[in-house]
């Protein structure tokens, strides 16, 4: 079976654009929220969020994107920083049959706000429509997906990549999670009393439930027999992925944490690597009571027995949750976790529930270095949408023995 690994990286989130940026601003306890401004939040009880208050601009294609929607707007620059970080010119892709997948739950929302609020609609909107841009600008010719799973979404476009690359269907592929704040999705949270009138606390005891944030993550994919023969740096070895649903409720997980368990194990078993062999859980985290204390449970069951204790972190308390963009994110965390044996906060996690606590399971508070073999990251969505994806060091790990 064909090995896939990460060649490039690149992020923008409200705690700043470049995966060097925001590595630093993870270990160092940055926090991106403040009053949004985007929008109007003066009705609104809440008015609070993670938002990028100063945009990177697109270094090859500004004057196209300017007119292309704020969701394009955040992913663009991302995505020149991961081909770049390839050593890819994000103008220069015809030499190969480059693909493109995008996690996304709102898409480029900003036309059906401007419909709702009764203004003129000048620009296209919808999920898809951020996959076109892109690839009119980068005048792709692989293979292109929109998924639209919610917040399981970035793991979702990742696990596809990984797919097309190993059936040769591209060369490279550009795997991306992308969410912009968006009105719609600010209130619907509101009114489900899911988000918390200061800040997130995952796993806390007095934690008041999730920040929305906004950003992107983008991987750079690749064979590592495509990647070795253009000589391209591989930063990761992409293991594997589990993908379920258990449709247990339209907003709630499954307390019994069936789905979750499921995908955890289905990642594993495709990595060919065992609970044992796990540095680090990449945790979905959003702060709520519900989703804590079900991916606890979740963990604890999987890793139940296991040779080592694992550590898990959430950054939701940095950045808040982006949505269809968090696993993404997420994603580029693990690699530099990989990299660099560092593992990032669980920022103002003070006082762990009791019922978000196991023998098995150790919450990272503060800036943790170990050694990392491999890291599993975990994202979760509504309707029961459980994803885990599996990341290992350069070398891969012992399904590439």
């Amino acid at each position: 079976m064909k090995e896939v690994v990460v060649s490039g990286m690149g992020v923008h989130t409200s705690i700043g654009f470049g995966t060097e940026t925001f590595w630093s601003g993870l270990l160092q306890g940055a926090c991106g929220i403040g009053t949004v401004g985007v929008f109007d939040v003066s009705g609104h009880i809440h008015k609070r969020a993670c938002e990028i208050k100063r945009m990177q601009p697109s270094a090859y294609f500004q004057d196209r994107v300017s007119g292309m929607g704020r969701t394009t707007g955040i992913v663009t620059p991302a995505v020149e920083e991961a081909l770049q970080d390839a050593g890819l010119a994000p103008d220069g892709l015809s030499a190969y049959r480059v693909g493109l997948c995008i996690g996304t739950t709102m898409g480029e929302i900003e036309p059906l706000e401007k419909t709702l609020s009764g203004d003129p609609v000048d620009t296209p909107g919808g999920p898809h429509t951020i996959a076109a841009h892109l690839s009119r600008l980068l005048r792709l010719s692989g293979p292109q997906w929109t998924f639209t799973n919610a917040c399981s979404a970035g793991n979702f476009a990742i696990a596809r990549c990984m797919e097309e690359l190993r059936l040769g269907r591209a060369d490279i592929m550009i795997a991306s999670g992308v969410d912009s704040l968006s009105w719609v999705a600010f209130t619907g949270f509101a009114s489900l009393r899911a988000m918390s009138p200061d800040v997130c606390r995952p796993f806390d005891r007095k934690r008041q439930g999730l920040i929305l944030g906004e950003g992107a993550g983008v991987l750079v994919l690749e064979t590592r027999e495509h990647a070795e023969k253009r000589r391209a740096q591989v930063k990761a070895t992409l293991l594997g992925y589990g993908l379920c649903c258990d449709a247990h409720h339209i907003t709630q997980p499954d307390p019994s944490a069936k789905g979750a368990v499921r995908a955890m194990r289905q990642a594993l078993a495709m990595s060919g690597l065992t609970p044992g062999d796990i540095s680090h859980v990449s945790a979905h985290g959003t702060g709520t009571i519900a989703n804590d204390q079900m991916e606890t449970k979740a963990i604890a069951e999987v890793f139940a027995g296991s040779s080592r204790t694992v550590t898990v972190n959430s950054i939701k308390g940095h950045i808040g949750h982006t949505l269809g963009a968090a696993s993404a994110i997420e994603a580029v965390m693990a690699v530099k976790a990989i990299e660099t044996g560092l593992f990032p906060p669980t920022l103002h996690t003070e006082d762990i529930d009791p019922l978000c606590t196991h023998d098995s399971v150790r919450l990272n508070r503060s800036v943790r270095s170990e050694p990392v073999e491999a890291v599993l990251s975990n994202s979760y969505a509504f309707g029961g949408i459980n994803s885990s994806i599996v990341l290992a060091g350069p070398k891969g790990g012992k399904a590439a023995s």
